[in-house]
């Protein structure tokens, strides 16, 4: 049984992809510490504070949790229930992960097209941050870029569970 996933090609690009993303996780992490810490130390010693810093640390984490979110899904280290999967046939849970990875795709898809009506519209609007005069479009479009990723391993994760499926029902007769 081959599956999409163990692809050399596909394998690549998803190394390829998650470590660009692990960098820029490293390079926001990085970058927040030393804007909250050099806040920190501008408050305190040189009694000023930088008043864009705490607006740009706030969008640099919400870029890191949607960059993590990715890599945790692509990595299945999300939460999930798998009792139902646990107690039913090999035949039954196949089907199961074909009908949740549908529904998955489905949601996905549906964010992915409100993240990339969310972008477009703060983008054309001209909506900038009050302390550091960043588009809110820029910080937005992490959303259709995430969920852009989301729906590419979840594309991956549906071909596998229908390969899987498949390869269940053919052993079974």
């Amino acid at each position: 049984m081959k599956l999409v996933s163990s692809i050399p090609v596909i394998t690549r690009i998803q190394n390829v992809f998650e470590r660009i993303i692990q960098a820029l996780i490293g390079v926001l992490l990085a970058l927040m510490v030393l804007i909250v810490f050099s806040n920190v130390i501008a408050r305190y010693f040189l009694q000023f504070s930088l008043a864009w810093s705490e607006e740009i640390s706030r969008f640099m984490l919400i870029w890191l949790t949607f960059l993590g979110a990715v890599l945790a899904f692509n990595k299945n280290e999300h939460l999930g229930l798998d009792v139902i999967l646990n107690i039913t046939s090999a035949r039954v849970s196949s089907l199961i992960k074909v009908l949740v990875n549908v529904i998955l795709i489905v949601i996905l898809a549906v964010l992915f097209k409100g993240g990339m009506d969310l972008t477009i519209s703060t983008v054309s609007s001209g909506w900038t941050s009050p302390a550091a005069s960043v588009s809110y479009g820029f910080i937005y479009s992490i959303v259709p870029f995430s969920f852009g990723s989301f729906l590419y391993f979840g594309a991956i994760k549906l071909i596998d569970s229908v390969i899987t499926s498949i390869h269940i029902f053919k052993e079974d007769k």
